[in-house]
């Protein structure tokens, strides 16, 4: 069976961290090749590591974390 979107946004953070199983891994690269939209958490995930690791902090804009719930929802809805 294919992993689903929503399979991949609970295993992400070990993906990003290497610590995820070889089949889970397997699983998740496969579902990653066709998937623009988690292509795209992958990535940014993977740029939020970087920055949080590079120390500096950054002031989100006003109404930033609505927004991203919102459109996170959206993306969830749209793949029911």
């Amino acid at each position: 069976m294919a992993m689903t979107c929503q399979q991949l946004w609970r295993e992400v953070s070990d993906y990003v961290d290497g610590t995820i199983s070889s089949v889970t891994l397997e699983e998740m690269e496969r579902h990653l090749a066709h998937c623009k939209y988690c292509s795209a958490l992958v990535d940014g995930v993977r740029n939020v590591v970087v920055l949080v690791a590079d120390g500096r902090v950054f002031e989100l804009p006003i109404g930033f974390t609505q927004r991203l719930k919102s459109r996170l929802q959206k993306e969830l809805d749209a793949d029911h």
